[in-house]
């Protein structure tokens, strides 16, 4: 009976002991099987519309960036550049001409509105002059009619001969016929004065009217832009019948092949970067457990494919919402009965030392375990040294050292070093 007992407490303080480092171990970090690597994908599409010439890659080829992904037939746009290159000459040598064309239609206008002025202002001044030569006459005729009324007074008491009366009334008719020829001179002067200015005033309608001959050509040099603007778009459009890689990676997801219509936009291929500059993991933590995580804390993820390899991170920023919040039909919980769920909220997650070079590759969708430390600034793993396949370099008497540098103590030299010392983490940013 006593040994009964003294093996149930022994079995009592060892499960005690157990919880008891169970529970030290997972303090001050947490951990999710539901993550995932991500990456960019850079989806290709034609800019133009057009016939598929020719594909020269296909899924899971390598491709650099600027690299020929596919081609269209160039010979509509070949003739749309020659086309609108063609209008363009035309307008550029349209303009030159309009402006010569002009200056000497104002010149010529302007020469004639001089001569205008001068005939204008000549016939005011015969006018002016037939006025003065009028007003002459009217005084000589006054005075010649007052001559000839007192000879006639006089003749009648004989105090003059019929020899003077005769003469004087002569000289009054004289004067009155040079008045009225002074007159009609002097409407002629002003009918031509008229007529001068009338001919001014449309000679300068006409300079006025050449004018507009430059807003013409300023029209016309306007057009010439436009034109220029269409020739470049031409252009774009004939570059864009090949099809390049946007950025290093590899193909994916090839749906073209050489003979087919394609839409301008249409997804023809996507290409997928594996640098680490376009990959990160993405881990869906429970609401729960982001209680004490914040950007910048350090973190540990391991790879499915590869088990043995450690790859370490930074919590970068954690998603605005939850996974169902985003969900195309997100739930409606102010209707119907009410379950409570524990929600996920995504976490991205940024590789520091990730090598492409020196590790195995990582794919988009991988399968991840990450752990973040959200009290510790140093990892509880021990670092290990993986070779391109995945497997740990580690020597077999050194089995339960921890790792230096990436390497196992007692590795043989010749073994790679995969993974080098992580960067240090950067300080924590504002949510």
């Amino acid at each position: 009976m006593n040994s009964k007992k003294r093996i149930l407490g022994i079995l009592l303080g060892v499960m005690v002991l157990a919880a008891g480092v169970w529970y030290w171990h997972g303090l001050g970090k947490v951990e999710t099987d539901d993550a995932q690597v991500d990456g960019r994908i850079f989806m290709v599409s034609p800019r133009v519309a057009g016939y598929v010439v020719d594909v020269p890659v296909e899924d899971n080829q390598f491709v650099k960036e600027g690299e020929v992904l596919a081609r269209l037939d160039p010979t509509e746009y070949e003739v749309a550049v020659a086309e609108a290159r063609a209008q363009l000459a035309a307008l550029q040598r349209g303009v030159p001409l309009e402006l010569s064309q002009t200056v000497h239609r104002v010149t010529g206008a302007q020469a004639v509105e001089e001569a205008t002025k001068r005939r204008a202002a000549q016939a005011r001044d015969e006018e002016d002059a037939a006025r003065y030569e009028m007003e002459r006459l009217s005084t000589e005729q006054a005075q010649a009619t007052l001559d000839r009324r007192r000879l006639e007074a006089l003749v009648g008491q004989g105090a003059v001969s019929r020899e003077a009366m005769d003469r004087a009334r002569s000289a009054d008719d004289a004067a009155r016929a040079r008045l009225d020829g002074s007159r009609a001179k002097l409407e002629a002067a002003s009918k031509a004065r008229a007529a001068a200015e009338a001919e001014m005033r449309r000679v300068r309608a006409e300079v006025d009217l050449a004018g507009t001959g430059q807003v013409v050509a300023e029209i016309r040099a306007r057009q010439v832009e436009a034109q220029q603007a269409k020739v470049r778009q031409a252009e774009l459009n004939l570059e864009w019948t090949t099809v390049r890689a946007p950025v290093d990676g590899y193909v994916t997801k090839k749906n073209v092949e050489s003979g087919r219509m394609v839409t301008r936009g249409q997804p023809i291929m996507a290409v997928v970067p594996m640098s680490p500059d376009h990959l990160w993991v993405t881990a869906n933590f429970k609401e729960t457990e982001l209680t004490d995580v914040k950007p910048g804390q350090p973190c540990e993820i391991r790879i499915d494919t590869y088990p043995n390899l450690v790859l370490k991170g930074q919590v970068e920023s954690i998603m605005a919402g939850t996974g169902a919040a985003f969900s195309l039909f997100p739930p409606q919980n102010a209707s119907g009965n009410f379950v409570k769920v524990v929600q996920r909220i995504p976490v991205r997650l940024r590789l520091t030392d990730y090598a492409p070079a020196a590790m195995p590759p990582l794919r988009v969708g991988m399968s991840a375990v990450p752990v973040i430390f959200t009290n510790r600034g140093v990892s509880e793993v021990p670092q290990r040294a993986a070779g391109p396949d995945g497997a740990t370099v580690r020597d077999a008497g050194q089995a339960g050292k921890p790792a230096v540098n990436g390497t196992a103590p007692g590795a043989s030299a010749t073994a790679p070093a995969a993974t080098p010392t992580p960067a240090p983490a950067e300080p924590a940013r504002k949510q």
